[in-house]
């Protein structure tokens, strides 16, 4: 069928849908006289809307026949195509190259017939910015949104997998069918605190990837929330709710595919994130039972179904018990006694897994003989609900611990009898040679997380793949060092929590029987505990970091700083005698080296170390990969490549050296990924996720690797009169960086969403976003003139180092305004006639300067002392100008002890005049100031900054009169804040608030 017959049986099947039933057959044979072609495919459309109710499902049934937009190998500005992958409705989706980041993605297209349709094109504009906005592991990433040659198009991430639908045909478990539904809930939550509304979650909506994680797809029905003032939410009073408004369909439009849609949505009511929560109780109720809880051979008996049953028509003969009450309360038909927010639907899900996979049961342990294996166990049960059953039985019992012992060897047969016949069978994972090889992409790896909450600060795995150490933090609470079996799930602690210091850097002894571990006392000791418990042993003490052992076990490796501040990489037998230095670097803090991330890590034969340290060329500065060989201190490059950042590395059994790394500085907002850097090939990308990996290692056979994983969500909150009791989320998408206030109550920010940093700007309740900065380098630090006329901000879209730009409100007309070796956070005067900014030098900031807000040479404010040791000299941190036009700048200097002991950072604050920089006054923050960013009070009576006294991270203010006594401003007390602003009348405070979870991930390869 071509294009033009396309679009004639599309204009007919318009016209016939509109007809009553007994009327369209005798339109369609008019109307198609002479074409028997196309009365065929009419009468199928209308075939297909008959059957699945929804017009997109029809046209998408004929779409199929209609050329492919796309020619394979068509470049479209930075991608190529590469294959039809889906044709649907609004169009068709392509696998294509993105040339510029070297990644898959998917490329879907409007077609230009279809283009011509105002409402169709408007749904896909909707479907783009809705998912856009959203910024959250299980929802699919847009990277952008464009048009070519009249069509409209959508960039998002490749997802290779499949869908829900196609999972739910091969079978799924108890234990799979939650953890689905917890995912596709946590994805609902975000959308829903974002003030989205899907509209439409069904099982072909919903991809699994091949690690097991989920994306909800196709905002396409989806809607932002609408401000009412005129009348009262009702979820405005629930707890997590972030949803301001439920209207958010006009009463009478019918959207939505009909299987899934609540009772309020089939009536044409007005709906609203209540009715997700409906459609994924649809959901979790197919995959456990197998069916839908409604009946109905046409789209009219099922909505008649869901419309006239006065309850709940779950199968609860065929629910597990334990899911049964989570299902009748999402289906609940009255919207105001079902669940009220995905939080809650999400809460009881997570309680519900946890409980089935982790729980520990009454008598958790039990003795075992083989002293090879942990002295004590905790006795889990298995992650299915049948195996609960017995428990609850054996509970009723009052046998010892023999009794207690024979029921989980019951347990563990009744849990495989059920998988055998309540579940499909999956194929056991049988280790392939290393996880981690030359043409391993991300889609090939398989990711698990321990039940540590994310709270996980330090981890390493036993040699032999068996056990994982960690230890974890809860605010200012110390815990110990735990040991966790993998296969198992056995969980003890080995170490108990310390007084006040923290335990870093573990590392295994080869033949795993030993855990070495660093106590951060006055000087870091290093100990060697046996994995089944017993006393510590000091090995080392005033040490650097961690011990990493050689292959053979016989040799430790650790660090040392020397008195001259020097990097000494020291080894000694396995019980610490017998100390000799292996490489002493040069005394400056700048170029000194590390080792394995605070372990060091041997190579496979034992000879040497792999190491990373910083190197300088042409004013530029970066860190390189290199092996020290241990016998004679010397290094050779493992490979060219220039990193930005390497937190971690570890060898595997190759050869090669699997890195976290980050390519970028720091101003790029990028994560630290994994890399595998292989002998004569360049350095290949493992993982492209927006969250950082560091503390990496593996296993003698490298088929498991773990890693720390850590996520960081920068938020947006803004308190009316500074009152913490009335504050308000602005934001839920995570990614806001800096950002500042616009004279007319926009705020100008930084974003890393679309995948680069750039500049958006919003109204002050999160509405109307727009992108300013597209696609030129790493742009950030907004900074708006008082009069609203520019936004400064600082970019190294020109020669990769950072300078200060200039644009208009809307991101036009920008210039560069300085050139010199790297500038940036730039503050305008309160007249908007010149432009403060850090002025680095050889790559030290420590230098204010200011131009003339149209450019011009540079006139020098103020110096921050650069000392002739490196490790003592001043840095510039930030700057801010005070509204009747004092400067301040904050200085960072590192402190030492008589011994030379690193004892922290003094952050002094200088306040100089406008008029040739004269010093008014000094004073230093309190020795818990966090970070490096400070304001003036809008009155100019104080200076602001973030303070982790309490681990709160609350904004305190220091007087810049009298005596600089420290006052609390904001009671948050949890998250961290990262940077605040106040609007432009003074009036309201503007918070960035950050939220980390460090969750332990053990990687192995899909089979």
């Amino acid at each position: 069928m071509n294009r033009s017959t396309w679009q004639l049986a599309k204009e007919i099947f318009d016209k016939a849908r509109a007809l009553p039933t007994d009327e369209r057959s005798p339109f369609v044979q008019h109307a198609c006289t002479g074409n028997e072609e196309l009365r065929t495919q009419v009468e199928k459309l209308l075939g297909a809307y008959d059957s699945d109710f929804l017009e997109d499902t029809a046209l998408g049934a004929a779409e199929v026949l209609v050329k492919s937009a796309l020619d394979i190998g068509q470049i479209i500005g930075r991608y190529r195509i590469k294959d039809l992958i889906g044709t649907g409705g609004m169009g068709q989706v392509f696998l294509a190259d993105d040339t510029e980041l070297d990644r898959p993605v998917a490329f879907k297209v409007l077609h230009n017939d279809v283009a011509e349709d105002g409402e169709r094109v408007r749904r896909f504009i909707q479907e783009a910015r809705a998912a856009s906005a959203l910024n959250h592991p299980n929802i699919l990433t847009i990277h952008e949104i464009g048009t070519f040659e009249g069509s409209r198009f959508i960039v998002s991430e490749f997802v290779n997998g499949e869908t829900l639908r196609s999972r739910m045909r091969a079978g799924l478990n108890t234990a799979q069918s939650l953890d689905i539904s917890c995912q596709i809930a946590a994805a609902l939550e975000a959308a829903h605190s974002a003030g989205i509304v899907h509209r439409d979650i069904k099982p072909e909506n919903v991809m699994i990837r091949r690690d097991g994680l989920v994306k909800v797809l196709d905002f396409g029905l989806a809607k932002l929330t609408e401000a009412d003032d005129c009348h009262r939410d009702p979820l405005s009073e629930i707890p997590h709710s972030e949803i301001r408004n439920p209207h958010l369909t006009a009463p009478g439009l019918v959207m939505g595919t009909v299987a899934y849609m609540s009772p309020e949505q089939a009536r044409g009511q007005a709906v609203d994130a209540r009715t997700d929560l409906w459609s994924l109780g649809i959901v979790l109720h197919e995959m456990l039972t197998g069916k839908s809880p409604f009946e109905g051979v046409s789209a009219t008996d099922l909505i008649t179904s869901i419309l006239s049953t006065d309850i709940t028509p779950a199968d609860v003969g065929s629910l597990p018990p334990e899911l049964t009450p989570i299902c009748q309360k999402a289906l609940t038909k009255d919207k105001e006694k079902r669940y009220q927010s995905a939080h809650d639907l999400l809460e009881d899900l997570k309680g519900e897994k946890k409980r089935m996979e982790y729980a520990i049961q009454p008598t958790p342990f039990i003795a075992t003989s083989n002293t090879d294996e942990l002295k004590t166990q905790l006795i889990r049960p298995r992650p299915t609900l049948s195996a609960e059953h017995i428990v609850e039985r054996v509970k009723r019992h009052k046998f010892a611990t023999f009794a207690v012992a024979l029921s989980v060897t019951f347990i563990g047969i009744v849990f495989s009898v059920y998988q055998f016949k309540g579940a499909p069978a999956t194929a056991p994972e049988v280790p392939m040679g290393a996880v981690i090889g030359p043409t391993t992409t991300e889609a090939d790896l398989k990711m698990s997380r321990l039940p540590s909450s994310g709270k996980v600060i330090e981890i390493s795995i036993s040699p032999d793949g068996k056990y994982v150490a960690y230890v974890t933090e809860d605010g200012s609470t110390k815990n110990g060092i735990r040991l966790f079996q993998i296969e198992t799930s056995a969980d003890v602690e080995i170490v108990p929590a310390p007084a006040a210091e923290d335990y870093d850097d573990l590392a295994f002894s080869p033949d795993g029987n030993y855990l070495y571990y660093v106590l951060n006392a006055e000087k870091e000791e290093i100990y060697k505990v046996p994995i089944v418990g017993g006393t510590p042993t000091l090995i080392a003490d005033d040490t650097e970091c961690g011990a990493g052992a050689s292959p053979d076990g016989k040799t430790i490796a650790f660090h040392r700083i020397g008195a001259d501040k020097s990097n000494i990489l020291t080894v000694a037998d396995a019980n610490g005698a017998n100390e000799r230095i292996v490489s002493k670097s040069p005394p400056d803090w700048v170029d000194r080296f590390n080792c394995g991330g605070g372990v060091p890590r041997w190579s496979p034969d034992g000879k040497e170390l792999v190491c990373w340290g910083d190197q300088t060329e042409k004013n530029e500065k970066f860190k390189k990969l290199f092996a020290l060989n241990v016998a004679d201190g010397s290094r050779r490059p493992l490979s060219e490549k220039r990193w930005a950042e390497v937190n971690s590395a570890t060898y595997m059994p190759d050869g090669s050296v699997l890195v976290a790394a980050r390519e970028k500085p720091a101003e790029d907002l990028g994560a630290t990924q994994l890399w595998l850097v292989a002998p004569n090939t360049d350095p290949q990308p493992i993982t492209t996720s927006a969250n950082n990996y560091s503390m990496i290692s593996a296993t003698r056979k490298g088929d498991i690797v773990v890693a720390l994983e850590s996520s960081f969500r920068r938020d947006l909150w803004l308190l009316p009169n500074n009152d913490v009791a009335n504050a308000r989320q602005v934001t839920s998408t995570g990614e806001i960086a800096g950002f500042a206030s616009m004279p007319d109550g926009r705020i100008v920010y930084g974003s890393d969403i679309t995948g680069s940093a750039d500049l958006w700007s919003m109204d002050n309740d999160g509405a109307r976003r727009k992108r300013l900065t597209i696609n030129q380098g790493s742009n950030g630090r907004p900074a708006p003139t008082r009069d609203g006329k520019y936004i400064l901000f600082h970019s190294n879209r020109t020669d990769n180092r950072f300078h200060v730009f200039r644009a208009d409100p809307d991101g036009g007309n920008v210039k560069q305004l300085t050139t010199g070796f790297r500038e940036t956070r730039p503050r305008p005067s309160p007249d908007g006639k010149w432009i403060y900014y850090i002025q680095w030098n050889d790559n030290v900031a420590n230098t204010i300067a200011k131009i003339p807000i149209d450019g011009g040479d540079p006139v020098i404010m103020a110096t921050a002392a650069v000392a002739a040791e490196p490790h003592r000299t001043s840095h510039i941190v930030d700057l801010d100008v005070s509204r009747d036009g004092r400067i301040a700048y904050e200085v960072a200097q590192r402190q030492w002890d008589e011994k030379e002991v690193f004892q922290g950072w003094k952050r002094t604050i200088f306040i100089v005049s406008p008029q040739g920089g004269k010093l008014i006054k000094s004073f230093d923050l309190p020795k818990t100031a966090e970070g490096n960013f400070f304001r003036w009070t809008p009155d100019g009576k104080a200076i602001a900054f973030g303070d982790m006294r309490d681990k709160s991270g609350d904004i305190w203010t220091i007087p810049v009169s009298g005596k600089p006594i420290a006052k609390r401003l904001t009671t948050f007390r949890t998250p961290i804040t990262q940077s605040f602003d106040w609007s432009a009348d003074g009036k309201q405070l503007l918070v960035s608030r950050l939220t980390m979870t460090n969750d332990a991930v053990i990687i192995k390869r899909n089979n």
